[in-house]
């Protein structure tokens, strides 16, 4: 872990980290495309969440949900994943200090390989499940997951914010 702080104290001291650290526009803006983005991308996650436990939209398709919505909440987590690079650059130490970033970039990680266990186990299963009146257990444990997952990331995201 020594070379992580090593590296996060080079990264603070460079020029464009003191920049969007300190200046008067760049951590706003950047702050701001990094909500939207959330916004975006989560909002749209929530609502294929939701689709996944069962408790909305049954009767849609659950396959052309994920296939209309999926575009969406991948635009918002690219918006969302750049400018969450510029907040790390912007303040790489107090990321490196900080336990509630460390607890999201967990969070981040594990939400990856639920997305990667829907896309490789369950996606090509889709219209198979929408002819049963209930989902099956592993596409509710996907939705379940990624529903706590997003809210600990958001929580633990605001809270970096306030130390």
């Amino acid at each position: 872990m020594h070379y992580i702080l090593e590296f996060c104290t080079w990264l603070n001291a460079t020029p464009w980290s003191t920049a969007l650290r300190e200046g008067d526009y760049a951590f706003p803006l950047i702050e701001s495309a990094h909500v939207i983005g959330l916004a975006v991308s989560v909002g749209v996650i929530m609502w294929l969440d939701l689709r996944f436990l069962g408790l909305i939209m049954l009767d849609e398709p659950i396959k052309d949900m994920v296939d209309q919505l999926e575009p969406w909440a991948m635009g918002g987590f690219v918006i969302m994943f750049i400018s969450g690079g510029l907040l790390l650059l912007s303040e790489p130490l107090k990321c490196y200090s900080t336990l509630a970033f460390r607890l999201k970039v967990i969070m981040l990680i594990l939400t990856g390989l639920n997305v990667a266990y829907f896309h490789a186990k369950l996606y090509a299963r889709l219209p198979e499940f929408d002819k049963s009146p209930t989902p099956p257990w592993q596409l509710k444990m996907v939705g379940a997951v990624s529903f706590i997952f997003w809210f600990g990331i958001i929580i633990a995201g605001r809270w970096t914010a306030y130390f």
